[in-house]
């Protein structure tokens, strides 16, 4: 079984309009709303793979129960854990065809000792050999950055895999505990190694950033220039074809979970690469944070060159 964990999920409210223009009233042309949250996104995506995983996530408040009740409507098996406080709501703006954009998120309700430690007891749980745990997204206020570290060694100590996609102090703290899979992109690299990292062809140069982070496999992404996998002995680059996109926010998400499958299923680096690219490639051609379905991602990996 693959189990998704979002400590800080969203609703995820997309406006489009004719322009951006600042200092003025801007009229949406169309409303969409997406059950979100890092964790929540790869359950919707694992869902178009035909893969069953159990969404974990702190809810809260109104939101939380609209999230709770969206994701459930979508067939994602959705593991409410209750907080007192209010689920955030991201917003995004964009214009048709997705060329200019701004989003901005809430931090998220302040969460307690005790409302998290529901999660580790559910960890305590069900973790075991044969699951894969995908820890995804941002620490909401009142949690410690060392969290996904510690998420991380319960689970391996259980017997479990992690997946660990996150940032800054987190993403720090967190490939400590040594995750099957870690996937930043060039920024969040950057600064997980504290060396300006611009282009996948530095990383090929020097093996040694990717092999240094201490997972078992490093993807790193960065965006239509491609993506990269490695094992530490092997590495495969994969580049996307060209596509009009509509809004690149849930691409990242979305390639997780094509990497987590792969994984999961015993893929090959080249394999896995591609499946990755192509859920990633697909996300960003829909609109608002909606999962692409699998005849758009086979479409798509079909076009996915190897390099």
């Amino acid at each position: 079984m693959i189990f998704t964990v979002t400590l800080n999920p969203a609703l995820d409210k997309q406006l489009t309009v004719a322009d951006i223009r600042f200092n003025d009233v801007l009229i949406a042309e169309k409303v969409q709303l997406d059950f979100g949250g890092k964790g929540f996104n790869v359950s919707r995506m694992l869902k178009e793979l035909n893969q069953p995983s159990k969404a974990v996530g702190l809810l809260g408040g109104q939101t939380g129960k609209t999230i709770e009740v969206g994701l459930k409507a979508q067939g994602i098996d959705v593991v409410s854990i209750p907080v007192s406080g209010e689920t955030r709501t991201n917003v995004s703006i964009v214009t048709p065809g997705g060329s200019k954009h701004i989003k901005v998120n809430e931090k998220g309700p302040t969460v307690s000792e005790s409302e998290l430690k529901l999660i580790y007891q559910y960890i305590s749980k069900h973790a075991k050999p044969g699951t894969l745990w995908v820890l995804a997204g941002s620490i909401p206020p009142g949690v410690d950055c060392a969290v996904y570290q510690q998420m991380t060694k319960q689970i391996m100590e259980l017997g479990g895999d992690v997946v660990l996609d996150t940032s800054g102090e987190a993403l720090k703290q967190g490939v400590q505990a040594k995750p099957k899979l870690v996937k930043p992109n060039l920024f969040e690299l950057s600064q997980l190694t504290g060396r300006e990292i611009t282009d996948l062809q530095e990383i090929l140069e020097n093996p040694v950033i990717a092999s240094s982070i201490g997972a078992k496999f490093v993807a790193i992404s960065a965006g239509d220039k491609g993506a990269l996998l490695t094992d530490g002995k092997n590495t495969a680059i994969c580049l996307p074809p060209k596509i009009q996109e509509a809004n690149p926010v849930g691409a990242g998400d979305a390639m997780v979970a094509g990497l987590s499958f792969a994984l999961y299923h015993g893929y090959d680096l080249e394999q896995a690469l591609r499946l990755g690219v192509a859920c990633g490639t697909a996300s960003a051609m829909q609109s608002g944070t909606r999962m692409p379905e699998w005849d758009l991602v086979e479409e798509v990996r079909q076009q996915v060159r190897t390099k």
